[in-house]
């Protein structure tokens, strides 16, 4: 008896649609996890150090749409300056693009997205262009994740 079967078009199709199927639920299952902290600057010039960096809750203001993990650094500028980062990281960017969207505008306050980060500065006594020299060089150290 011969027990050899005809492999229709429809079968070949019906597999490749499931074989798809299984590796885009592997594919998912794989996503993108929170990296351990945002690597951000020790320092920057013209006098910003970074005095600490520790997981935090969700900045006031900000929805947790997006199940982001957040961290807290606070930066020590040359004289009486001093600034508080909050960095937010989202499993999509379209998260942290809403993130900025909706969270308010403040005095002494510059919010932006870096890819899949939303991230908050706070500052104090900061004069503007070491201000600018810190959130740039935020921007540019979160732009290689």
């Amino acid at each position: 008896m011969n027990s050899d079967r005809t492999v229709t078009l429809t079968d070949v199709i019906w597999r490749r649609q499931t074989s798809l199927l299984f590796a885009a639920i592997l594919l998912a299952s794989c996503g993108a996890s929170a990296p351990a902290k945002p690597d951000i600057p020790q320092s920057v010039s013209p006098g910003w150090k970074l005095v600490s960096l520790d997981r935090s809750e969700l900045p006031a203001g900000l929805s947790a749409d997006g199940a982001p993990t957040c961290w807290k650094a606070a930066y020590a500028g040359s004289g009486s300056g001093s600034a508080d980062v909050s960095v937010c990281w989202y499993r999509e960017s379209a998260n942290a693009f809403e993130a900025v969207q909706r969270v308010a505008a403040a005095a002494q306050t510059v919010k932006f997205q870096e890819g899949p980060y939303f991230v908050m500065v706070q500052w104090n006594g900061a004069a503007k262009t070491e201000l600018t020299a810190l959130v740039r060089a935020i921007q540019k150290a979160l732009q290689t994740h």
